[in-house]
């Protein structure tokens, strides 16, 4: 079966960051978004700077920190909250256990935008 090509992946060129606390959930974001061609940061840890990537595109949150939020929102990165928490921050919400791909499919919506 011949391996498909870049333009075949949406996500091709994309990085993308995950904040995740659960090491399983954010292996499972990572492998479906590297399933569309996108490459993949993650980190628990919200102080640990990776906002100031250039490269990123994206990002998936576990919970909306107000600081990494306003950071994302400064440099015009958009993002959603993939959470099972109440969040009061303003981005796309999907509630956990929602499946990888929802969360990818709503990523590829807002790069789109």
């Amino acid at each position: 079966m011949p391996r498909p090509s870049p333009n075949d992946n949406p996500l091709h060129g994309h990085v993308i960051l995950i904040v995740q606390r659960a090491w399983i959930i954010a292996r499972s974001l990572a492998d479906a978004f590297q399933a569309k061609g996108a490459q993949v940061v993650m980190t628990k840890n919200t102080q640990s700077g990776v906002v100031n990537d250039s490269r990123l595109s994206a990002a998936v949150l576990d919970g909306g920190s107000a600081k990494l939020c306003g950071e994302l929102r400064a440099k015009g990165i958009p993002f959603v909250l993939y959470t099972a928490r109440e969040q009061t921050v303003g981005a796309p919400i999907i509630r956990k256990p929602a499946p990888a791909t929802e969360v990818v499919a709503r990523v590829e919506e807002l790069l789109s935008e």
